[in-house]
């Protein structure tokens, strides 16, 4: 997504990449964690990038390997008591860790290329799509492309346009979760901006909860299931807490998790079944958003 040229940038690496919260005091007081939780999306969005358009460099990096493990840390201690509704999916508060993912890296960018492409494959992958849409129940183009129009809009009302360069779908996993990165920033740059702002701090934090609901929190956990069954061979829901063998195994572990938390943080109930990959033959209509410069580098 190309970006409006005031204010913080979601594509850029630099140093600002740095018990159940429905209570509102806890909300209040988890603002503090508002770079821990950037962070996290930021990582999980760069993992969920191709690699071969070298969005492997960057997670590659010890600084931000570190910054994350350490932010996962201080996320999951803030969180416990882990002792709320776990939605079909989710795993445990802790197995939000880093270090499976750091442990299983491949060192090798060409390596990472290759069990990408065996993951994902070059064209849709039926097994464990990247995209919201292919998970809908509903097949019809117009239902899904209403869903597309949704995110594109949510992008939109914060700045965020269309990439002519490389476009991908608006419901792509690592572009929703670039956005809620994104979101974060913006919630930051608002608070330190002075009093003035923190109407817009508001909307942000709003919006965030908004397409948590909306568009992340309900398919997810399926897309981290998907995948841990095809990199690691699991069969069942019980297994979802069972130690990875893959680095994308280990980051599927490390999404379910890391929702679960964000579900807990903001008070949104879990989501009552665990779907499935419903991809459709039937492409989705365009829409005003198809993709992000995230994507286009």
């Amino acid at each position: 997504m190309s970006t409006p040229s005031d204010g913080p940038r979601p594509n850029e690496f630099d140093d600002r990449d740095r018990t159940i919260a429905a209570e509102q005091g806890l909300r209040a007081r988890g603002e503090s964690h508002n770079a821990e939780r950037g962070l996290l999306y930021r990582w999980l969005s760069l993992a969920f990038q191709d690699p071969a358009r070298g969005h492997a460099i960057p997670l590659m990096d010890p600084a931000l390997q570190e910054a994350c493990r350490a932010a996962a840390e201080a996320l999951r201690a803030f969180l416990r008591p882990d002792n709320g509704d776990r939605a079909r999916g989710e795993v445990p508060l802790v197995r939000l860790d880093m270090l499976p993912s750091l442990d299983l890296l491949p060192t090798d960018s060409q390596v990472l290329i290759e069990r990408y492409d065996e993951l994902f494959g070059l064209l849709l992958s039926r097994d464990c799509p990247p995209y919201e849409t292919e998970y809908c129940p509903q097949t019809f183009s117009v239902y899904r492309s209403h869903q597309l129009a949704d995110i594109a809009g949510f992008y939109h009302a914060f700045g965020l346009e269309p990439s002519r360069t490389n476009p991908e779908r608006a419901d792509h996993v690592a572009l929703e979760l670039e956005f809620m990165s994104w979101l974060i920033l913006k919630d930051e740059h608002a608070r330190d901006s002075g009093s003035h702002d923190r109407t817009h701090a508001q909307v942000c934090r709003d919006a965030q909860q908004r397409f948590l609901a909306d568009h992340l929190l309900w398919w997810t956990p399926a897309f981290a299931f998907a995948m841990r069954q095809k990199t690691d061979g699991i069969s069942e829901e019980s297994e979802l807490s069972s130690p990875p063998e893959s680095f994308y195994g280990a980051t599927a572990q490390l999404l379910a998790a890391f929702m679960r938390a964000e579900r807990l943080y903001f008070g949104i109930p879990p989501p009552q079944r665990l779907i499935t990959p419903n991809p459709s033959d039937e492409r989705p209509e365009s829409t005003a958003c198809e993709g992000c410069e995230l994507l286009a580098q």
